[in-house]
């Protein structure tokens, strides 16, 4: 039988809105279903932009024949600004069993840190 995944989608923990600070360690979830009748041994990685400026790194999971569960992808965000589209991709062995493009973009931005002292007149 050959090995199949289902992507439903990706959300971000905590946040509905998905601008996040450069640096700032974030997790997205994504439901996956295995939709055949046996059970397979899956590695997934969630990465910003197709240049990979951030990536959750290979992320091993399991789903018996039928199963569905969340699978959380810990992203550290790129130190540089800017808007990148999220990608999904899902490998039984070599085979690339998945590839899902996110329909949220991530914003990356840079607050200034910046210390403004009292404001004296003369």
């Amino acid at each position: 039988m050959k090995p199949q995944i289902k992507i439903k989608g990706v959300q971000w923990l905590e946040s509905e809105d998905p601008t996040f600070e450069a640096g700032e360690v974030r997790t997205a979830i994504a439901q996956m279903t295995n939709p055949t009748g046996k059970a397979f041994n899956y590695v997934g990685e969630l990465y910003l932009d197709v240049t990979k400026a951030a990536s959750s790194g290979s992320i091993a999971f399991s789903l018996a024949a039928g199963e569905t569960k969340p699978i959380s992808f810990p992203v550290t965000m790129p130190g540089v600004e800017g808007i990148f589209p999220v990608y999904l991709d899902v490998f039984v062995g070599t085979e690339l069993v998945g590839a899902y493009r996110a329909t949220e973009d991530v914003t990356v931005v840079i607050t200034p840190a910046i210390i403004i002292g009292p404001i004296t007149w003369e």
